[in-house]
């Protein structure tokens, strides 16, 4: 028998799913589930949670969570804005450190927008690790979308108390404007994050990939006048001029109907010789532009950033995204299963087929299972390790060993 196994459900009745679920992974694991992870489509509304009491009813012994996201993948293709349910199931015990999922639930006010109580959340982890966690261990987070950009911080002082464990995941939404349901076993939290230890998950460091989407279209540009969350001035010059340039717009050309084709990428001051356009160098944030000042042409973009600071202008491009996807896939190493975590922009606006990416990273890793899900933004480290909120990106994670 195997030691992880996957299956989707498209059915409406909530019933229905739990039972061709149930079959499907019994099937591959055999009667004795130690866990399941569940993950409903936001338009599922609470369908997620009544499978998974359903999976727990059935196998009492294992422990049954989850949460929903925009939208899920599996099979090679992406379902959004209508009922659907994935499961990833794990069976037989080998002792807590060879890739068991072991999953926990922060509850809103622990781990929520307003506030982080790192005492407890530490404890949490330590609890589901059984002990101190360190560099190779992995821990899945799946935090409510509304978390924000306060969360970059919030993760930086988590994983100095974790001792360099590795972060990855994806923003929970709810359905219409209500916050993520996250569940463990009976216990159900709004605005909760559910998430996974994955002890020695991340050994090696070989486990967890990144692809972009977006290929430089101007160079580093060193940053003048800039206020909170705005950049009034880019080389002496208004950004706002810069980004009609790049975006081929005339003087006078509105820019709110192309902000979804524009991003930046930020760092920090670097000397002259440092400075030069370079994909292969990742040591960036990335963010979209989210408006644009006329009167004092700047721009807006979410983030902290102060003068001095460079910004280079990036654009989507279709065949960068798909090579980088490519490349990131086959340098995984073996594992049963791969968790696809993709951004909800990288659909049909960027590839003209919403299922693309999944059927594409599906064919590059063969008999494994390609599943995940889509959402606003994802969690990775940068190559400095410091867990980052990411945009318009797809980070795949190797899960189980084969």
């Amino acid at each position: 028998m195997e030691r992880f196994a996957t299956a989707l459900s498209d059915a409406l009745d909530p019933d229905f799913a739990a039972g061709f679920l149930a079959e499907a992974l019994e099937t591959r694991l055999g009667p004795t589930v130690r866990g399941v992870l569940v993950l409903a489509t936001a338009a599922a509304v609470d369908a997620g949670l009544r499978v998974g009491e359903r999976l727990s009813e059935r196998w009492p012994e294992a422990l049954v969570a989850g949460t929903s996201f925009e939208g899920v993948l599996a099979e090679g293709r992406v379902i959004r804005d209508r009922p659907a349910v994935l499961a990833i199931a794990w069976a037989e015990e080998h002792g807590g450190d060879d890739g068991e999922l072991i999953p926990f639930l922060l509850e809103s006010e622990v781990f929520g927008p307003g506030s982080v109580d790192l005492d407890e959340v530490v404890h949490v982890l330590e609890e589901a690790r059984g002990g101190p966690l360190g560099d190779e261990d992995l821990v899945l987070l799946f935090p409510d979308a509304i978390a924000g950009s306060a969360l970059e911080d919030r993760l930086a002082m988590l994983r100095e108390r974790a001792h360099g464990a590795v972060f990855v995941g994806a923003a929970a939404t709810g359905a219409g404007v209500e916050p993520a349901n996250a569940w463990l076993g009976a216990h159900r939290e709004s605005a909760g994050t559910l998430g996974l230890v994955v002890p020695r998950g991340n050994e090696g460091g070989t486990a967890l990939a990144t692809a972009g989407a977006t290929r430089f279209a101007s160079p580093w540009l060193r940053i003048g006048m800039c206020r909170s969350r705005w950049i009034d001035e880019l080389e002496g010059e208004p950004a706002l001029d810069w980004v009609r340039r790049q975006l081929g717009l005339g003087p006078a050309a509105p820019v709110e109907p192309h902000l979804d084709r524009l991003m930046v990428r930020l760092r920090a001051a670097r000397d002259e010789k440092e400075g030069e356009s370079d994909e292969s160098d990742l040591d960036y944030l990335e963010r979209y532009v989210i408006g644009v000042d006329d009167a004092r042409g700047a721009i807006s973009v979410p983030s902290a950033f102060e003068r001095g600071d460079e910004v280079a202008l990036a654009l989507p491009d279709p065949d960068h995204a798909r090579a980088n996807l490519r490349a990131a896939a086959e340098s995984l190493p073996p594992s049963p299963v791969v968790l696809q975590l993709a951004c909800r922009a990288r659909d049909e606006a960027l590839h003209g087929d919403a299922d693309l990416e999944g059927a594409w990273v599906q064919h590059v890793i063969g008999d494994r299972a390609a599943v995940g899900m889509v959402a606003p933004f994802q969690i990775g480290p940068a190559p400095d390790g410091r867990p980052r909120q990411r945009v318009h990106a797809t980070l795949l994670a190797a899960l189980g060993r084969n």
